[in-house]
């Protein structure tokens, strides 16, 4: 075996596992998609028993919230108050945010500097 054999069987090994990982995740995700339409169907049931006359499937999809979790829960909150309360004066939002990162080691927010969206904009 060449050592070009012994890194592809590496690389072989992590792309079987990789492989393996998603396949299983794409199951699940195809057991929650199953389950969610079930529950779509009786909710649409429901509507229809209180209002005959209601389309269901005209009704506007909801984007699902997801939470970006940088801080614990209400840590953000108390880091604003905290800055605000140490400044003893109103602040704006530039001067909150570079209160909380000078509190959390990060230093001076580096300046922001205009670009162009596309051209001619």
């Amino acid at each position: 075996m060449t050592q070009t054999d012994n890194g592809n069987r590496y690389a072989l090994v992590a792309l079987r596992d990789k492989r393996a990982t998603l396949a299983g995740e794409i199951a699940d995700l195809k057991k929650q998609t199953a389950w969610r339409t079930e529950a779509l169907g009786h909710v649409d049931a429901c509507l229809r028993l209180m209002d005959p006359e209601a389309d269901p499937a005209r009704l506007p999809a909801k984007r699902p919230y997801k939470r970006v979790k940088l801080f614990r829960q209400g840590e953000l909150g108390r880091m604003i108050l905290d800055a605000l309360r140490r400044a003893g004066k109103p602040l704006g939002t530039h001067a909150v945010v570079t209160a909380l990162l000078e509190a959390g080691g990060h230093g001076e927010p580096k300046p922001l500097k205009p670009r162009r969206l596309a051209p001619g904009v």
